[in-house]
């Protein structure tokens, strides 16, 4: 993970991030260590047509970045959100 950057040549990640045409779902974990917080509303305000504006969805778990796998419920709904788009 810490050797992929979507940034490099590419003028740096907000522009590559600008680049993103999709309608995208950015959503994070509030205990996921792997992937904090203030990186998803950085992704969120940086790609141009998200589902929720410059913020991205937080889901709240108690198991880390294990969470997107154990919170099917809450992440289910947030693809059937992006998937009716």
């Amino acid at each position: 993970m810490n050797s992929h950057d979507v940034g490099r040549d590419r003028d740096g990640v907000e522009d590559a991030l600008r680049r993103v045409t999709a309608t995208t779902l950015v959503l994070g974990i509030d205990s996921d260590r792997l992937f904090p917080i203030d990186g998803q509303h950085r992704i969120a305000r940086s790609i141009p047509h998200t589902l929720d504006g410059d913020e991205s969805v937080v889901l709240t778990s108690d198991f880390g970045h294990d969470g997107f796998l154990i919170e099917t419920a809450a992440v289910a709904h947030h693809l059937r959100r992006l998937f009716a788009t």
